[in-house]
């Protein structure tokens, strides 16, 4: 086999074809032995993707180099992928540096040191390393200097970095607050199309609070949000045609909006019994 047929089978298994009887359970030592003994930057990222699936805690560990300076515990899917990443990140590569610094954040403050070096030569350049970098200055309690990546981030038109320019602005973190900056940060994360940023401008026209209150504008910035992959602005949806609250009351659209709600993640029945509503 091959470095690509190792990779197909490491999709295979984070999809659990392990655990339904797909494949036969061998295949898990299997995959960490081809992908780690061919030690390309893409074998380390697809291993530590599979150590995360569904069937990651059934992989045995790799054989990782023994200088990696962070000494996080590979005692659990989460810890091997962490180590999976670090290795791909320090053969240069872009992505297994940011899933690395993603993965640190519930690490110890050794390895978000470390996802701060593997990241550093790429986040200037680059708009989503560069937010990555000032989450990472935030984990470690430098929010002044996350402050300064995030505004170039946002320079290069990276949404989520102007939605966190909107957050610190809010609350004073790292820069003294303005409300009147962060409203702008706000709305250039909606124009950028930030799905957190669109629900707040819906909530915001919705109820009249921080922006004219407008109804269709609220529809509109809930639309796009759900269509961002914002769970409770499809539910909110779902619920304001369910109760005919701003818009026409359309049961069969209600629960298309409800559908994608649950799909995304939301709690769609236990809200719809908070608020004494039947689904439709």
């Amino acid at each position: 086999m091959n470095e690509d047929d190792y990779v197909e089978l490491a999709h295979r298994i984070a999809r659990g074809d392990l655990m339904i009887g797909l494949l036969p359970l061998q295949a898990a030592e299997e995959v960490v032995r081809g992908l780690s003994a061919a030690g390309s930057a893409r074998a380390w990222r697809e291993l530590g993707l599979c150590y995360l699936g569904t069937d990651g805690d059934r992989l045995p560990p790799a054989q990782w180099r023994t200088d990696l300076p962070f000494a996080d515990p590979a005692e659990h899917p989460a810890g091997r992928a962490l180590r999976c990443f670090a290795e791909a990140a320090t053969l240069g590569d872009r992505d297994g540096a940011m899933l690395f610094a993603r993965w640190s954040r519930d690490a110890s403050p050794q390895a978000q040191h470390l996802a701060r070096d593997l990241l550093r030569p790429h986040a200037r350049g680059d708009g989503a390393a560069g937010y990555q970098y000032g989450l990472i200055e935030q984990w470690l309690g430098n929010a002044g200097a996350a402050v300064e990546h995030h505004l170039r981030a946002a320079g290069q038109s990276n949404a989520d970095a102007a939605f966190e320019l909107y957050v610190l602005f809010s609350t004073a973190t790292g820069v003294e607050r303005d409300d009147a900056e962060a409203a702008r940060w706000l709305h250039r994360a909606a124009e950028l199309g930030q799905h957190r940023a669109l629900y707040n401008m819906g909530a915001a026209h919705a109820t009249g609070n921080g922006a004219p209150k407008d109804t269709a504008l609220a529809v509109g910035y809930y639309e796009r949000a759900a269509r961002a992959g914002n769970p409770r602005a499809a539910a909110t949806l779902g619920v304001m045609h369910l109760m005919g609250d701003g818009v026409a009351r359309d049961p069969a659209r209600a629960g298309q909006w409800l559908d994608l709600a649950e799909e995304l993640g939301h709690p769609v029945d236990d809200w719809l019994d908070q608020l004494s509503l039947d689904r439709p």
